[in-house]
């Protein structure tokens, strides 16, 4: 049972007695006669739930400490129960699960879980999830504010930490013979993604601040629109000097190699002269002992933060322009070879995507009478601006 004691301090307390033990949750409620009333109903409340056997101690306190120590007791308390709790059950389906995944894409999985899922849904049983649970869950991320007043997540990160939510409770309402209750749900509506690509003034001016060692580098970014991870990714074994081609074989995340993003990402791009010199001062500048392309001051492969907070941001401010995303060197070239008037083919190769539509959708107001096919407009246009 809940009672309600008031403390020498002149502050509410509730005082609960559960599963043989004491547990005792200070407010910082004063004992008006206003707040007494509200505590009162709120004790009436809890002490219901406790007779239907339905109170959750992280429904009034979800900040306690003490919420861990209460749901040890309650599932000791009932062991013979039907169905898994979920935290139980997603954690198996993790480790089934895992082996299917990129280390990168599980570390994802795994924060999820932990951070988010099972501190709201953990002492669940999988098959008491109910809808409206996951309806009041969602709409408390949608809710969350950074200090500007900006949303802290978007819809797109909210649907990716609510997916493995539906896929644990799906497969066990399978598994465990249980009505599935979130037949019903469905994802928000994702934004879409807006680009900010650079002019070719914008280029120029970035490649005149970035620090000399590192122009070649971006001079390859912004030339091919190769992905960070690619990039990073790539080894001197994959850089034929004789055909003048790359080929994108491997993507460099959190310190390990791994397989590139989709099918249509392993691919050969073909070098330009500016591309072809820019490597060739790389190889002549690179380390003997490595096998990587691109090598940061560890000593290691570059690594994405590093060149996020060293490199791009701080060389955006100095040449005075807009900060945007390094994702956006991407954009950039994509943009470029289509106002090189490159055909939109070509172009969607180049990038990698797995879709041609893809870079009508995204890049629809450059895509305009293009009609060239092997890539040679584009080196005209960078030699016409002096940027070979």
């Amino acid at each position: 049972m809940v009672h309600i004691r008031i403390r020498p301090n002149g502050r509410i307390q509730f005082d609960l007695h559960l599963y043989g033990c004491r547990f005792r949750e200070g407010t910082k409620l004063m004992a008006t006669p206003k707040n007494l009333a509200s505590a009162k109903a709120t004790l009436k409340q809890m002490n219901a739930e406790i007779d239907l056997g339905s109170f959750q101690y992280r429904d009034y306190f979800p900040k306690s400490k003490k919420v861990t120590k209460f749901e040890k007791l309650q599932r000791n308390k009932y062991p013979d129960r039907q169905y898994p709790f979920f935290d139980t059950f997603s954690n198996q389906w993790f480790e089934r699960q895992k082996a299917k995944w990129k280390n990168s894409y599980r570390d994802t999985v795994r924060n999820t879980l932990d951070k988010y899922l099972i501190p709201q849904f953990g002492n669940t049983l999988v098959n008491e999830v109910t809808l409206a649970q996951v309806d009041f869950f969602r709409q408390g991320l949608m809710e969350g504010e950074k200090k500007d007043g900006s949303r802290l997540l978007s819809n797109r990160r909210i649907n990716n930490i609510l997916w493995p939510l539906v896929a644990i409770v799906s497969l066990a309402a399978e598994e465990c013979k249980f009505d599935y209750s979130l037949r019903r749900y469905r994802c928000l509506k994702e934004e879409k993604a807006e680009s900010h690509p650079m002019t070719i003034d914008e280029v120029r001016q970035f490649l005149a601040n970035v620090p000399k060692q590192w122009k070649d580098y971006f001079i390859v970014r912004f030339w091919t629109g190769m992905r960070s991870c690619e990039v990073h990714g790539l080894e001197w074994q994959h850089i034929d000097f004789d055909h003048r081609l790359i080929r994108i074989r491997q993507n460099w995340v959190n310190g390990e190699t791994c397989d590139v993003k989709t099918p249509k990402s392993r691919r050969e791009l073909k070098m330009c002269d500016s591309v072809f010199e820019a490597f060739k001062r790389v190889k002549e500048a690179n380390r003997p002992d490595s096998n990587f392309v691109f090598i940061g001051p560890s000593g290691t492969p570059l690594e994405t933060h590093f060149v996020s907070r060293k490199l791009w941001y701080p060389t955006l401010k100095k040449a005075g322009l807009r900060l945007r995303r390094p994702y956006e060197t991407r954009h950039t070239a994509a943009v470029l070879h289509i106002a090189a008037h490159e055909n939109p083919l070509y172009v969607s190769q180049m990038l990698g995507h797995s879709d041609t539509r893809l870079l009508f959708d995204v890049y629809a107001p450059y895509v305009a009478n293009a009609s060239r096919t092997d890539g040679n407009a584009f080196d005209s246009l960078m030699r016409e601006q002096g940027l070979t």
